[in-house]
């Protein structure tokens, strides 16, 4: 699988993923994919970037994260989001978080 083919499939991915799964398990995978690219468990995001990358109203946001918040997988303040408990984090998130992962590793990692 080429790099091109990852990233047509990771879009594919995303595109069905945002299309069926509730935002909660959304916003689950993009924490985990940021926590997977940030290297740290704190991640610096606000709401409105959130949003924006979401495609969904500040306010709904805040009600996911909130949700998040609640079950002690993150814990949220004011434009930094710290991830609490990452086997939980995932348990919320969708498959589709797992899918992109593997598929990333296929390019990073092709002996696997």
């Amino acid at each position: 699988m080429s790099a091109n083919d990852v990233l047509v499939a990771n879009l594919q991915q995303s595109a069905a993923c945002n299309a069926i799964h509730g935002l909660e398990a959304r916003l689950a995978r993009w924490l985990l994919h940021a926590r997977d690219r940030h290297d740290s468990d704190t991640l610096p995001l606000t709401q409105e970037f959130l949003s924006e990358m979401l495609g969904v109203r500040r306010t709904t946001v805040t009600l996911a994260a909130r949700m998040l918040q609640n079950a002690g997988v993150i814990r949220y303040r004011r434009g930094h989001i710290k991830v609490l408990d990452r086997e939980g984090l995932e348990a919320v998130s969708c498959e589709c978080y797992g899918v992109v992962r593997r598929n990333i590793a296929r390019i990073l990692h092709p002996e696997f």
